[in-house]
């Protein structure tokens, strides 16, 4: 499977007047700029985790951000989620996505069009994870008299029966998007700015 991995990416560019204006202190404001910089990232992760939708929890877990790194005068931190199904949960899928999308920044309408078409895995694979997450959820399952999920047969047959049915569904109409990196990103994207101009 090849993974497809979001990326969003906060950049800064320590150049002009700025630099000019820090020279003095350049070292003790370029450490207060990383610490921000880093700040932003673990503050963007957290909030990230807490807006995405969790099943199993390979979403959440998969949100991480890079400390700053340094190129010449730039500097910047890296927030990434790596599983091969996010971008498809922040942007959504076929309507869905092309009324979202059509909402975002310039830079997010691109990183949403890198990932558009670009599903992996068989019809086969697709089904058997709808029919996992049925099962997780016990949707369309017949329940005991304790209110468990029966095993029998039928109950399975109904469980199958509901995956098809929203696997057709998905097919046909998309996922809703459920964004969580764009929020999380813009909000702390604000604080951050509003910080560097205080530095």
């Amino acid at each position: 499977h090849t993974s497809y991995t979001l990326m969003a990416r906060i950049t800064l560019d320590i150049t002009g007047n700025l630099k000019g204006a820090i020279s003095k202190r350049r070292e003790k404001v370029l450490s207060k700029i990383d610490d921000e910089l880093n700040t932003f990232g673990i503050s963007t992760v957290a909030m990230a985790q807490r807006l995405c939708p969790v099943d199993e929890g390979h979403l959440r877990n998969s949100i991480s951000f890079t400390p700053v790194k340094k190129e010449g005068s730039t500097r910047y931190v890296d927030i990434v989620v790596a599983t091969d199904y996010a971008a498809y949960v922040e942007f959504g899928t076929r309507k869905f996505a092309a009324n979202y999308v059509a909402t975002l920044p310039q830079e997010w309408r691109a990183m949403a069009a890198e990932h558009k078409g670009k599903a992996g895995g068989t019809l086969s694979e697709f089904i058997q994870r709808i029919m996992a997450w049925v099962q997780r959820k016990g949707i369309g399952a017949h329940k005991t008299k304790s209110g468990n999920v029966s095993t029998s047969k039928n109950s399975y047959a109904a469980m199958q029966q509901a995956a098809y049915a929203i696997a057709l569904n998905i097919l046909q109409n998309g996922v809703k998007q459920q964004p969580f990196l764009y929020p999380a990103f813009r909000k702390n994207r604000k604080r951050l700015i509003s910080n560097l101009k205080n530095i």
